[in-house]
Parts: structure tokens; C-alpha cells; sequence
């Protein structure tokens, strides 16, 4: 299951819907959620505040009993936007593995 660039301007309980992402997760399996960490400068919202990938995995509230953390890193990538403008933004990147049990 995956969530990439789940963001919106509009209201949102983010956290309930990565929740019940999760919760269709089969044991053994993965939820991998991949955000913005920062705004190009082409962004319609440069004043936005991005969760880090420990933030958002707080957030979901899983029990660690049956979920722990794979990955959870920021990451650089070179973007391109309107007219074939270029900027170095930041990925952040998030893995979470079910327990098989």
C-alpha cells in the first residue's frame, strides 16, 4: 500500500486516512508513504510546514507491537517545473513493515 505526495490544500484528517491505508496492510506487508519536505520554488504554497517521516509515522499511532519502521529518511532530487525551471527539493520517505505474525 502506498501513499505518495498525499497533500492538500483543503482540510483533511490525513492520519485517519494513512490509518486505514495501514489497516489493509497484509501481515508481512509494507505501507510506504513518500511527502514533500520542502517547496520548489514554483510551489503554489512556499510558507507550507512539512511532517518528518518520524512525525507522520507518530502520527498513524500503530501499535509497535505489530508495526516498525523500515525507512524513514529525507532525500534530495533535482525537479523540474514550469518552463523547464530546475530546483533541488526534498523528499521525505517513510516505510513501515507489518509484523507477519
Amino acid at each position: 500500500m502506498s501513499a505518495q505526495y498525499f497533500h492538500t490544500p483543503f482540510e483533511l484528517d490525513r492520519a485517519r486516512v494513512l490509518r486505514t491505508a495501514a489497516a489493509s496492510v497484509e501481515p508481512g506487508g509494507r505501507l510506504v508513504v513518500v511527502d514533500h519536505g520542502s517547496a520548489a520554488p514554483w510551489s503554489w504554497d512556499q510558507d507550507a510546514e512539512f511532517a518528518t517521516p518520524g512525525e507522520v509515522a507518530a502520527g498513524l499511532d500503530l501499535d509497535p507491537a505489530d508495526w516498525s519502521i523500515v525507512r524513514a529518511e529525507a532525500a534530495e532530487r533535482l525537479a523540474t517545473g514550469p518552463g523547464g525551471r530546475t530546483a533541488t527539493v526534498v523528499d521525505h520517505i517513510l516505510v513501515l513493515r507489518r509484523s507477519g505474525r
